[in-house]
């Protein structure tokens, strides 16, 4: 087989191009779900009264929890993970726990995982924006088929 080398260099300039477009359009398509996903940083009261920063943990956001109150004999800073499911974290401080992490961007929200001290388990979640003064948080577990909670975190000023 004998190849010309004006039709060769096309086919090489053609499969250059497409791999360029392909390339581009991989990263334009990857920076636009990050773009399209809400701002979620910053210090969120739950319903409950604990206070959680949402905050870039590397290139993309995590929640930690700055402030609770405590059950009784414990101070904040002595509070144990003592409902985790988990025997051993049951000895790990709940003042700094990450309780969101693992967050994806996807479309208008973000996707991740959820943990709730109070019953000591994690869940999938899902973050919003339910405008710029609250957060939607939903958990989801699956049983038999999905389980799921919704709370609204307000913004603290």
């Amino acid at each position: 087989m004998q190849f010309h080398s004006s039709s060769f260099s096309r086919a090489r300039g053609a499969a250059n191009l497409i791999r360029t477009g392909f390339i581009s359009s991989s990263l334009l398509f990857a920076g636009g779900s990050a773009l399209a996903a809400p701002d979620i940083n910053g210090t969120w009261q739950t319903p409950e009264g604990a206070v959680i920063r949402i905050a870039d943990c590397g290139k993309v956001p995590c929640g930690t929890i700055i402030r609770f109150t405590p059950p009784k004999g414990y101070t904040m800073e002595t509070t144990p993970d003592v409902n985790n499911k988990d025997a051993s974290k049951r000895n790990r401080k709940v003042l700094g726990l990450k309780v969101l992490w693992r967050l994806k961007p996807e479309s208008n929200a973000w996707t991740g995982r959820v943990y709730d001290p109070r019953r000591g388990f994690s869940a999938n979640a899902t973050v919003r924006r339910a405008n710029a003064q609250a957060l939607e948080v939903q958990g989801c577990v699956r049983v038999v088929f999905n389980v799921c909670e919704k709370e609204i975190w307000k913004k603290v000023r």
